[in-house]
């Protein structure tokens, strides 16, 4: 009995043993597979592209922007193609890899340079981003009030336009959220209905003869009848709503960032977007919108400054200064920020608001 236990014992010794080599030779593989599947990676993309940006200088639109590429192993017959924001621009070739762009034509913000590297066997990419700033300096505006409507304080201002004599308004908060049809004169609220209490309600803008609204957070626009205000539409997007516009055919959308989204007004689906800077920085937090005489005007939330906005190229054209039209004596307790721009176009009125104000005001622009 005393050998047979021995022999069980040595016998589990002797598996044991043999399966900690066997684990330690696994375990050996590995290392070694994946030591190779890193060199591999290594050596599989020889493309490496390089900008060359002095680190103290923003560039501008009109920079010239020196792109050198390095490619190892490159031979006589191999191809390096460059793209910019996904237009070809050149064929590249061993001798010359060297390439100034010339960015007159470009948008603000974000800019895509991509290189392709073609062998007879293979295909490699690398990718780098500059941001451009406007090449232009902004001007600055100032205001005179020629007259002043009645707004309902209740108001919290979220979208704003004008046709035909009304003002049209959406109005925020959960619970509280609205589409109003206003009186410009009297400020009387001829037509209104209330959305879902869980949607908090965003900008608004008209085109052919409907409305369109945005929500805060809920990914949801709505389309109502111009006429009715019946609910005819829904659209989904991603991100926050803000703003909204309609002008050039084309609808433009707002997402509190300095990105101005460009839908295409039948699916809502975005076609294309823009990156607003001005001749310094980025312009941040783009509100409520309007399109005016080929211009985007937008709030800058927090602020009492309206943006206006190459629609093309994200450049800042212009900033309105309206410091101070909510005199101190207007103000209560939860009166809240300047949101609300709207345009009569026949007659060439611009008038202004905010949210919970108990005003509205019809200005002229005055140039400093």
């Amino acid at each position: 009995m005393k050998k047979q236990i021995i022999l069980f014992i040595l016998l589990s010794l002797l598996f044991f043993v043999c399966d900690v080599e066997k684990e330690k030779k696994n375990n050996d593989n590995l290392t070694k597979n994946k030591t190779n599947i890193e060199k591999n990676i290594k050596e599989k993309n020889p493309l490496n592209i390089s900008i060359k940006i002095n680190e103290n200088i923003n560039h501008t639109i009109g920079d010239d922007i020196e792109i050198n590429i390095d490619v190892e192993n490159i031979s006589i017959n191999d191809s390096v193609f460059l793209f910019i924001n996904n237009i070809k621009k050149k064929v590249l070739k061993k001798d010359n890899l060297d390439y100034v762009w010339n960015s007159s034509k470009a948008k603000t913000g974000t800019n895509i340079i991509k290189v392709i590297f073609k062998t007879k066997k293979s295909e490699f990419k690398a990718v780098r981003e500059i941001i451009l700033l406007s090449d232009i300096k902004p001007e600055m505006y100032s205001y005179k009030i020629k007259k002043t409507f009645k707004h309902d304080r209740a108001a919290y201002t979220q979208g704003f336009f004008y046709d035909k004599g009304f003002l049209y308004e959406a109005t925020g908060l959960k619970g509280e959220s609205t589409v109003r049809k206003v009186k410009l004169e009297t400020g009387e609220v001829i037509q209104s209905f209330a959305i879902s209490r869980e949607v908090f309600g965003e900008g608004i803008t008209q085109f052919d003869d409907k409305i369109v609204q945005l929500s805060w957070q809920a990914g949801i626009g709505f389309v109502y009848d111009f006429n009715s205000f019946k609910l005819i539409d829904e659209f989904s997007y991603s991100g926050e709503g803000w703003g909204i516009a309609y002008g050039e055919d084309k609808l433009f959308m707002t997402n509190g960032t300095n990105e101005i989204k460009i839908l295409e007004k039948q699916s809502f689906s975005v076609i294309d977007k823009l990156e607003v800077y001005d001749d310094k920085a980025e312009v941040r937090y783009l509100n409520e919108l309007e399109y005016i005489d080929g211009a985007i005007y937008s709030n800058i939330y927090q602020s009492e400054k309206i943006a206006k906005i190459d629609p093309t190229t994200g450049k800042v054209i212009a900033y309105i200064d309206l410091k101070r039209i909510l005199q101190a004596n207007d103000y209560k307790s939860d009166t809240d920020v300047l949101n609300g721009i709207a345009y009569d176009n026949k007659n060439k009125r611009l008038f202004v608001t905010g949210k919970k104000w108990p005003k509205v005001f019809e200005i002229e622009l005055i140039k400093k």
